[in-house]
């Protein structure tokens, strides 16, 4: 190599090029998880479900590989060749400069994909058309659709419903990759309503979920939450001084707010966490200082705590790898006071829904005086 001293255009080039095998590398493992967690039954269509899962890690993908195929074509009609990593320990003149630039730029595209890579990360949105139908025709069920004026969105779901008595209401935000249809299906052919017999029950699915409408975020989740409730609050057959909030997983988040933000009789937390900061440094305590500011993805149930005056039931699992126990116990701390803090043996986080001493210690919360 000739040339002692570089373009701009060619380090930015050898950048995108790592941006690009990156982000190519993270829609494979997209795919990858998707094919893992697929199921005939309760998940959607595969190619629904491969779209839905992938489509934001392709669109990186693709963004980087055209700027990339752009920039390839600027540096070869200025007639420059492709720069190499092998260069920098050949260059006499400001090698360490170099190395800085790159250095830095690879610390930025990092940075930039751990931005982007958060909603892939925690929204896993689905619709499962077959459990939908077979609600549809078992015609057991009400189906809502709750227009939010704010937004100017529209957020379907179902709902467990006796509209000829007023009866106290649980409200339920369900975990990631939970759609209405799935979890009502589910709940219906392991029949897990009977626990709430008494109770209206309703699930409205998140942004980007479902049949609703919207893109999921923390804070688009926290604008549906407020929608919905408020939204519930009005009907005919709910009891307004008896409305029990419900979250599983990262729908702890959105409970906690929306208990921290209304009036309500209680609040059960199921496998929750403190904040999404914490959760991934559970994973790459790496996110603290100036990092902890790449966390945009917040949903802060410690700040929000304070602001809830019912004690929550919170329930955990030492056995939860997804949600680590650590940081459900966190959280408990962080409420002036709490009605019990239930841990469970040998529990998957998958594995709540349906367990009957789980399903048991709610019974017991609920008819609580």
């Amino acid at each position: 190599m000739k040339n002692k001293t570089y373009h701009p255009i060619q380090i930015v080039e050898f950048l995108i090029k790592i941006g690009v095998n990156l982000s190519f590398l993270s829609w494979v493992y997209d795919i990858y998880l998707n094919i893992l967690s697929y199921d005939e039954v309760y998940s959607a269509p595969w190619y629904v479900e491969l779209t839905l899962m992938t489509h934001i890690s392709l669109i990186i993908y693709l963004l980087l590989l055209v700027i990339f195929i752009s920039i390839k074509i600027v540096r070869n009609n200025k007639g420059l060749p492709q720069f190499k990593l092998r260069y920098l320990f050949k260059m006499k003149k400001h090698p360490y400069l170099y190395a800085m630039m790159i250095v830095v730029g690879l610390l930025t595209i990092i940075a930039g994909m751990i931005v982007f890579a958060q909603p892939i990360i925690l929204y896993h949105p689905n619709h499962s058309t077959y459990a939908y139908d077979k609600l549809m025709a078992l015609d057991k069920y009400e189906t809502f659709e709750i227009f939010d004026e704010n937004n100017q969105l529209t957020y379907q779901g179902l709902g467990n419903i006796d509209e000829d008595q007023v009866l106290p209401t649980i409200i339920y935000f369900a975990g990631n990759g939970e759609s209405s249809a799935q979890t009502f299906y589910y709940m219906y052919m392991e029949h897990i309503f009977d626990h709430f017999e008494g109770y209206q029950f309703i699930m409205i699915d998140y942004p980007g979920y479902g049949l609703s409408e919207g893109i999921p975020r923390d804070h688009s989740m926290r604008e549906m939450s407020k929608a919905v409730y408020e939204y519930v609050y009005q009907l005919d057959y709910v009891d307004q001084d008896e409305i029990y909030i419900y979250g599983y997983s990262i729908g702890t988040g959105v409970a906690t707010y929306i208990a921290s933000t209304y009036d309500v009789k209680g609040l059960i937390l199921i496998a929750p966490y403190s904040s999404i900061k914490d959760l991934f440094n559970t994973y790459v305590p790496i996110f603290k200082g100036v990092l902890s500011d790449l966390i945009v993805e917040e949903f802060d149930s410690q700040s929000n705590a304070s602001g809830v005056e019912v004690k929550p039931l919170i329930i955990a699992s030492r056995s939860d790898k997804t949600i680590p126990f650590e940081i459900s116990e966190k959280l408990s701390l962080a409420f002036d006071d709490i009605y019990e803090f239930y841990i469970v043996d040998q529990t998957a986080h998958n594995e709540f829904l349906d367990k009957e001493d789980v399903l048991l210690k709610i019974v017991e919360y609920l008819e609580q005086d």
